[in-house]
């Protein structure tokens, strides 16, 4: 949006006492007609904005406007930057390059790198994800419009339906994201993983908010089915797999190359994939009967191979 590009232009100006034409194109990614044509915008609004040729020379503000820009501490910028950095990976909303520039002016005098901070979230998609950035667009137009999403969607045992709901919240859990919503098909709040829906349209039907609490989302839709704590064996180079989900607690024993750990599951095809996921770096030491169970489920995937 154009005033936004004003905005951050304005603050590059505050920043900078002389800055040229060809940076302020890159830093807002725009070409550099767009920021002669926006410096007479500027001009014509009563911004004292001075230019000076040459290879030295370029685009300022007499100092006499500027003031102090302390508006935030430098945690808060730091918190605010990172937040965004990770909005723009997923989105790739252009206007939030002119938030940062924002940003940036205001605690450009601190002496302070904000823009690497302490902390880094990498939320960029994978080429297989792409198209995840349009569902989570569609998927904010509903929210912000209060307009029903309409989707098939697959659940756990294959089956596909159709479903409306009114979409309230949007979960990053475990490298998958969730929508938390009202689903108007089964009269009840509803969880649904964004990558099995299919589909996706934003209704042109409004609906009036309902009052909504988050679902937990702490496994606990599985607590009333039977967990067996099962004890593997696993390669070291896969321990943190064991540590991530269920903590240190779970390492029993630790050896030169291997160690033990128990990896709680609900026996079912659900539970023994979590297993096949550690390859052949796990082995099942028992219960027995899991360990049996186990082979039997590796069988069935090395059927469809040997016929």
């Amino acid at each position: 949006m154009k005033i936004d590009r004003l905005m951050a232009l304005i603050m590059i100006l505050l920043e900078r006492d002389v800055i040229s034409a060809r940076e302020l194109a890159e830093r807002l990614e725009v070409s550099r007609r767009t920021i002669y044509r926006d410096i007479d915008t500027l001009t014509f609004a009563g911004l004292p904005i001075f230019t000076h040729q040459g290879a030295m020379g370029g685009v300022g503000l007499m100092k006499s406007y500027k003031m102090d820009k302390l508006l935030f501490t430098q945690h808060d910028i730091q918190t605010l930057l990172a937040s965004l950095n990770s909005y723009i990976q997923l989105f790739g909303h252009k206007e939030l390059v002119y938030v940062l520039e924002k940003l940036h002016a205001i605690h450009h005098d601190s002496g302070t790198d904000i823009a690497g901070g302490k902390y880094a979230v990498d939320l960029s998609l994978n080429q297989g994800n792409e198209s995840l950035r349009n569902l989570l667009s569609f998927i904010e137009t509903a929210m912000n419009e209060q307009r029903y999403l309409v989707f098939d969607y697959v659940d756990r045992d294959g089956r596909i339906s159709s479903r409306k709901v009114e979409p309230y919240q949007v979960v990053f859990k475990e490298s998958s994201w969730y929508l938390q919503s009202y689903c108007v098909d089964r009269a009840d709040f509803r969880i649904f993983k964004l990558a099995r829906t299919s589909r996706l349209q934003v209704s042109r039907d409004t609906f009036v908010p309902r009052e909504f609490t988050p679902l937990p989302m702490n496994g606990a839709e599985w607590m009333s089915q039977e967990w067996v704590d099962v004890t593997i064996r696993i390669h070291r180079s896969v321990i943190d797999k064991v540590i991530e989900r269920f903590g240190e607690g779970h390492i029993l024993q630790m050896g030169e190359e291997t160690c033990l750990a128990t990896y709680p599951i609900i026996k079912n095809a659900f539970g023994y994939q979590k297993l096949l996921a550690f390859g052949d770096k796990c082995e099942v030491i028992e219960p027995l009967e899991v360990r049996t169970e186990f082979q039997n489920y590796i069988r069935s995937i090395l059927e469809k191979y040997e016929r």
